[in-house]
């Protein structure tokens, strides 16, 4: 094969990946357990390089990579789930997205129902992947109004960390704006952090409300609203999966917050 024919070729987990049938890691899954096609037969070689002359199917289903990875922006609304299908008929998060693509969309990471805020979704699952796992050190940033008092001992504690049930809770940074609202960084995205957290403390959570995700801000996105980001803003977001993402352990900011 000469050098133009090879590099137009691509791995076979990468392809399916840009087929948006997952993470690299689940696609290697797909292709061991004997689920991917090359042009009628059953490849099961991770090594496998694909052309573009070939057809590749997944089950039986011809798929096409897209070789773009496009990310989007959305103001998720309270009462509305991240997932993509939900038995009892509420709102979904994707359908705000439909009308901007109508291919397939992971989201990066979730709010729960009850959560509003900055929701990030992405044609490539390998990407979404990445910018989700614990060790990316990727901020979340969060707006929360709470019922009671929050005691300033309670904050310190979650910078330090706190096992409840068992988990781990940690906060990176708050910023406090009054008794009852502060926001606060994570960088672990656990199911429910927030709301475990305090809970822990027998403290009622009000609101959530995403504010940063990484590198991007919600900005000036109103409730329901939709932004493709620029591709400058997904090269900042890829690129801050390669730093940690600020400061010493054990400090927090009393300055006033702009996109916290």
């Amino acid at each position: 094969m000469d050098n133009s024919k090879e590099d137009a070729t691509v791995r076979i987990n990468r392809y399916l990946a840009q087929a948006n049938m997952g993470s690299r890691r689940s696609c290697e899954e797909l292709v061991r357990q004997g689920r991917v096609q090359v042009d009628g037969e059953t490849v099961q070689d991770l090594s496998r390089r694909i052309s573009p002359d070939e057809t590749v199917r997944v089950d039986g289903k011809v798929i096409h990579r897209d070789r773009h990875s496009v990310v989007f922006a959305l103001n998720k609304p309270v009462r509305v789930l991240t997932s993509e299908k939900d038995p009892e008929g509420r709102p979904l998060a994707i359908t705000f997205l439909r009308p901007h693509h109508s291919g397939h969309l992971f989201s990066i990471g979730r709010l729960d129902f009850l959560s509003s805020g900055l929701l990030l979704f992405t044609n490539d699952g390998d990407l979404a992947q990445k910018l989700m796992r614990p060790d990316s050190r990727i901020d979340r940033v969060y707006t929360v109004e709470t019922n009671d008092q929050i005691p300033e001992d309670v904050l310190q504690a979650g910078l330090k960390g706190i096992t409840s049930e068992g988990v781990r809770y940690r906060i990176s940074h708050y910023h406090r704006h009054s008794a009852r609202r502060v926001t606060i960084t994570l960088q672990e995205g656990k199911n429910r952090e927030i709301r475990r957290f305090f809970a822990h403390f027998r403290i009622k959570v009000h609101r959530i409300h995403r504010v940063r995700y990484g590198t991007v801000a919600i900005g000036n996105l109103t409730e329901g609203q939709v932004r493709k980001l620029t591709a400058q803003e997904v090269r900042r977001l890829l690129s801050s999966l390669q730093k940690s993402s600020g400061g010493a352990d054990g400090r927090h900011d009393r300055r006033s917050s702009r996109n916290r």
